[in-house]
Parts: structure tokens; C-alpha cells; sequence
């Protein structure tokens, strides 16, 4: 029989069921009958492995297609020939509305109840029917976060040679989320304590929960927010009731509480704050007891591009791979002094930052000279370090080169010299002395890809181990849930709770919780004195720590969409600070005979992606998708502003 790889199960060690190599290579059962198929578990967990296979992620490590999606907003720029697939986007983008899998999945839940419960074990029946409970929200949740309400169908629905009859007017967004939550807390008892990381567990519930509770609690807590921006229906389709906030996001609370019992804990096993960090990333799902769920490659039959698409061009070995995302200055300016705590901006220049045009070849600009390449990221929250790649950084323990060019001292400032093309890199230099660094920063144009643009390249994710760069070999997990977001969930909602009055949550005070919550992952990031004060808990502060701890893992959009703040920062203005993406060259200071000879300086412009403005657009259409217009269905309604 054919067989099928699926990216799903490393390791299952669940119920006896198949072992590591069996999950990745199904037996293909799907044109057996009914009564075949789930009489047994291997016929189950065939089946459960195509759903598995069909699970929506935006930004895995399947295709490259998706690898450009790390670019679209404000943590980087996409170096690619194909950067314009990073580009801006409308109403459409990640629309998602699959009620094939919904149906598919109702079956297969209808089938466990009438077949496969007279077939298998009583355990094994109920972790089948829990799991399939657990897929099928996770559909759900995959589609109210695009389209707010959607038709809640449950039951299956028969083919019919008039369709029309079987559609169903849409369910308030509130609705799908209490779907969601009151489904996994009723498969909770059909999960074991089993240790799996790659199929659905009570912890993967939990930690659905965790995020659908927050997300629906966020809506909740910012419905006039909502309402100013004239995203809420009458219906109840889009928008939830502020009323509803507090059950909401105690709901997302007890998840937490629930992920601590069952024993998740961030990862710590470097000494060096920052390599622990990094690592957190790469470690194999078994050794890494931060994750919840992941979705899992072998190399092998899976395979993983994602280090050969990102790793340093200097250490590539394929054509057209390499340095492809690469961080923004956006992003690094929010990486916090320790000592301080304070949010300040990479400091380039005496004085105001300014933004230099990136085709000046000359500079009147006075600018901070640091002695090393590395100085001015010095004292800056581990994390930095443990997600990018910066200047004077090295990479499996190789220096990685970053240098833009040399800054040659005038009488009035300085004149800039770099290699013009790729090519150039290599040879290009200014008295025996070189230009560009084998891994840039180098200017956007045609054939020059693969190379840093930014000054920066992406760290969190790629995989160390020698020769993973090579044919898909990366074993890294793509992680869809992990206890450090849930900590930052549940310290979000313990803060909204008490800005609401809400002070206790189960004999805690809401504020010292939330507190305790963010405490712990800033304990993880850079030691106790990185810790804050209540004093220093604010919103300000929360989203800035989920924007650095959570930064490349898709939660970005999804924040600032629910916090009704997307169309404000990313509003299309040219001259925005927070909409435009600024990138920060070093060039190394050519005065032979001089004090500064051979030290650095760093120049801050605006990058080349998304046109010569470099501008992210999104506005108040982008809330909610448009919504799917079926011919004839009279329960058609239009998302908000469309």
C-alpha cells in the first residue's frame, strides 16, 4: 500500500500506539471503509495523522512560501528576490475557512462514538474522541480569529444536491470562543499524563484554552475600543460584550494554574543567559519540558529548510539560501537595558536620532564611535542576543561577518565606501583593505539576495548542529504552544482583572500574580536584577515583553490586532516611526594613524522592502477578513468596514 509521510508525531509513546518511525510513515486508509478504518488503532491513528498534517500554521517550516510571512510586519525585512511576497497586504491576507476539515472532523467524531468505541480500548476510544475534540477547536480558533463569528457546525452535514439548505447563519464571535474553551475542558479527562509534545495532550488543551480565554478576554476588555473603531456588529458577530471580559479571563487564568500543576517550566539548562534563550529554540521536544506542542520534523522524511533559508551567508552552502529574514531595528529598540530597565533606542548618534537616506555617500552627521562592533548592544536584555545575530556575534561558534563598508573621515564628516553588488563582497576593498562583510549589510538590488540588509540576521530557530542547513536535515520543532506564552497570557490577564477592580483570583491578589507571571520569564531572560517592581507593570510594559520573548513565533499580528492598536502603529505614513522599518549599518572607521582608526560607527535608514517607502500598511478593514460570500446563502454578513 502507498505510504504517506506526515510531519506530525517524532515520538508517540502514547496508549502503545505506533513508535516513532510508524507515525511518520502512515499506511494510507483512507479509501478503506468505515468500519475498517476504525477498528483498530492503527487505522485511527492513519486517520488522525492526515488531520494532524492539515492543522493551519501561518509561518512553519514546510515551504518557503511561509518563511516570507516573518517579514510582513515590524520584526524584519525579507531579503529574497522574492521579497515583494512580504509585502503589504489587504482584507484577504490569511483568510481561512475550512469547513471541509470542520466536516471531516465530525465524521471522524461520529465515527469514534458508533464504531471504534466497540473496537479499542475504553482509554484509547476517549483519547481519540479528546483529540479529535482538540483539532477540531483548534480549526475553530483558527477561524474566529480571521473572521470573528463563523457558522458553528458540530454535527455532519450530508451531501445534498442543494447545498443552500444546509447553511447556517454565522454564531457570535463570543460563541466560538466559549465553543472552544468548554471543549477542551471537556476532553481534559480523555488525555493521559503521557510526556508528548507532538500530539494533542491535556497540556495542548490547556494551553488552546489559555490563548482562546485571553484573546476572547481581550476583545471583551477593549470593546469600546472596538466600537470607536467601529468593529462591532449588532449581531455579535464580530465584537465581544465588555461584561463578558471577567469570566474570560479567569478562564484564561485556570489554564495557567492547571499548565503549572502538570509540571511545564521554562527551559534552563545554559548558564549564559542569553545561549539558554537561544537554545529554548532549538532543543529537541523531549529535552525541552517549555514545550507544549510542536510540530515536529525528523530530517528525514520530514524535512526543515528553515536553517538552509536563514542561516549566515557565510556558513550557506545551496544557492539562493541563506540570511533571509532579517531583523529590524524596530525590533531591537525595544530590547530593554538591564541595569535600568529602561526602553531606550540603540544609541548611533551625539545628539537626535536621525534617519540617513541609504544611497548618501557622505555624512555631516556627528555620530557615537565605539571601539568594538559589539559595544552598543552592551548591557541589553540577554534575549537580543539569544534571537538575532548582531555584529561582533559569531554563530556555531564562527565569527559571523556584518560590516556595510568603511567610514573614511573628512573635513566635515565622513565618506562612505561599500561593495555595490554581491558579487563585489569578496573582492572589494579600499587599500587592501575590505568593504563588506561576506555576510553584509549590503543594499537591496538586483541580485542582491541571500545577504544581509539590515545589519542584523535571525538567530531564534536555527538550528546549530553542522549540517542541518543541508537538504532539509534541521530537526528543530516548528512550536505552536509553549509555557512561556502562557505565563505572558496569564500575566495579561491577571493585569486587565485588576484594572478592572478585579483584586482576587482565588485567594491572589490579581496584581502581585500578573507580577509573579511576567517576573518569571524576565528571571528566565536576564537574572533577578532583570526583574521589575510593581511600579513598573503597566500595559506599556506587557506588550513590550510579549513582543520581545514571543518575537518571530506569530504572535505579533495577532496582539496588536486584539488590542485594537494594529491601524495606529502600522498606519500607512511614511514619516511614522512605528509603520516605517529602519534598518543599522556598521562601518568600520578607515583613519590609519589615527586614535579611531578601526573603530565603529553605525548609521540608521530605512530599509528597501515594500518599495522605496518601506511602510507598513494596515488599516480598519483588517480587523476581520472578508467575510466568504456564497452565492445564495441568505446568512450571509459582511465583516465590519468591508
Amino acid at each position: 500500500m502507498k505510504k504517506i509521510s506526515y510531519f506530525i508525531i517524532m515520538c508517540i509513546g502514547l496508549f502503545g500506539m505506533p513508535a516513532c518511525s510508524d507515525w511518520l510513515e502512515q499506511d494510507n486508509l483512507m479509501g478503506m471503509s468505515g468500519e475498517d478504518a476504525y477498528s483498530s488503532d492503527a487505522g485511527i491513528t492513519s486517520l488522525a495523522s492526515n488531520f494532524y498534517s492539515r492543522m493551519k500554521y501561518w509561518q512553519d517550516f514546510a515551504t518557503d512560501n511561509l518563511s516570507y510571512d516573518l517579514s510582513r510586519w515590524d520584526e524584519s525585512s525579507d531579503n529574497s528576490q522574492y521579497w515583494a511576497q512580504a509585502g503589504n497586504v489587504d482584507a484577504n491576507y490569511r483568510s481561512y475557512y475550512d469547513y471541509t476539515l470542520v466536516r471531516e472532523l465530525n465524521l471522524h467524531i461520529r465515527n469514534l462514538k458508533t464504531i471504534a468505541k466497540e473496537k479499542v480500548s475504553e482509554r484509547n476510544y476517549q483519547y481519540y474522541l479528546s483529540e479529535a475534540r482538540f483539532l477540531r477547536a483548534f480549526v475553530y480558533f483558527r477561524m474566529v480569529t480571521q473572521n470573528g463569528g463563523v457558522p458553528l457546525i458540530t454535527e455532519v452535514q450530508e451531501y445534498t444536491d442543494n447545498p443552500i439548505s444546509l447553511a447556517r447563519p454565522r454564531n457570535k464571535e463570543s460563541e466560538i470562543y466559549d465553543f472552544i474553551i468548554k471543549e477542551m475542558d471537556e476532553s481534559l479527562d480523555g488525555f493521559s499524563t503521557a510526556n508528548v509534545k507532538t500530539r494533542a495532550t491535556k497540556g495542548a488543551a490547556l494551553a488552546l484554552k489559555c490563548r482562546a480565554a485571553l484573546y476572547a478576554g481581550t476583545l471583551a476588555y477593549n470593546y469600546d475600543k472596538s466600537a470607536a473603531k467601529n468593529l462591532n456588529l449588532a449581531s455579535g458577530a464580530t465584537g465581544i460584550d465588555r461584561s463578558l471580559a471577567e469570566g474570560y479571563l479567569k478562564q484564561c487564568l485556570d489554564a495557567v494554574s492547571e499548565l503549572e500543576k502538570l509540571g511545564y517550566t521554562l527551559y534552563q539548562k545554559e548558564s549564559d543567559y542569553a545561549t539558554n534563550y537561544a537554545s529554548a529554540f532549538t532543543a529537541s521536544p523531549g529535552a525541552n519540558p517549555e514545550i507544549i506542542f510542536c510540530k515536529a520534523y525528523d530530517g528525514i522524511n520530514v524535512g526543515n529548510n528553515f536553517t538552509m533559508w536563514h542561516i549566515p551567508r557565510s556558513q550557506a552552502v545551496a544557492d539562493k539560501s541563506g540570511a533571509q529574514a532579517n531583523p529590524v531595528l524596530n525590533l531591537l529598540n525595544d530590547y530593554e537595558l538591564v541595569a535600568t530597565h529602561e526602553n531606550a533606542d540603540l544609541d548611533a548618534y551625539v545628539g537626535e536620532e536621525v534617519t540617513e537616506s541609504m544611497s548618501a555617500s557622505t555624512s555631516t552627521q556627528e555620530y557615537v564611535i565605539y571601539d568594538q562592533v559589539g559595544d552598543i548592544f552592551a548591557g541589553r536584555d540577554p534575549r537580543l542576543a539569544g534571537t538575532v545575530i548582531c555584529p561582533g556575534s559569531s554563530f556555531r561558534n564562527i565569527p559571523v561577518d556584518l560590516q556595510a563598508g568603511l567610514a573614511i573621515p573628512t573635513s566635515d564628516g565622513y565618506e562612505f565606501m561599500s561593495a555595490k553588488t554581491i558579487t563585489e563582497v569578496a573582492t572589494a576593498n579600499y587599500n587592501g583593505v575590505k568593504l563588506t562583510g561576506t555576510d553584509g549589510p549590503l543594499c537591496d538590488g538586483d541580485g542582491n539576495w541571500y545577504i544581509s540588509h539590515t545589519g542584523f540576521l535571525l538567530r531564534k530557530f536555527v538550528d546549530t548542529q553542522a549540517g542541518s542547513e543541508v537538504n532539509g536535515a534541521s530537526q528543530v520543532p516548528y512550536i505552536v504552544f509553549r509555557y512561556g506564552e502562557a505565563l505572558l497570557n496569564g500575566a495579561e490577564a491577571a493585569f486587565y482583572l485588576s484594572q478592572m477592580g478585579v483584586m482576587d483570583y482565588n485567594g491572589k491578589n490579581t496584581r502581585d500574580l500578573a507580577l509573579s507571571y511576567i517576573n518569571q520569564v524576565r528571571n528566565r531572560a536576564g537574572g533577578p536584577d532583570f526583574e521589575i517592581e510593581s511600579s513598573e507593570l503597566t500595559f506599556d510594559r506587557i506588550m513590550n515583553e510579549r513582543r520581545v520573548e514571543l518575537a518571530f513565533e506569530d504572535h505579533r499580528y495577532y496582539d496588536l490586532k486584539r488590542w485594537r492598536l494594529a491601524d495606529e502603529l502600522w498606519h500607512y505614513d511614511v514619516e511614522s516611526p512605528t509603520a516605517g522599518i529602519y534598518v543599522l549599518w556598521p562601518y568600520k572607521i578607515y583613519a590609519p594613524g589615527t586614535e579611531n582608526d578601526g573603530k565603529w560607527i553605525f548609521r540608521k535608514m530605512k530599509a528597501m522592502n515594500r518599495g522605496s517607502n518601506a511602510t507598513i500598511s494596515f488599516d480598519n478593514t483588517m480587523y476581520y477578513n472578508y467575510y466568504p460570500m456564497d452565492d445564495g446563502n441568505p446568512y450571509v454578513e459582511k465583516n465590519p468596514n468591508h
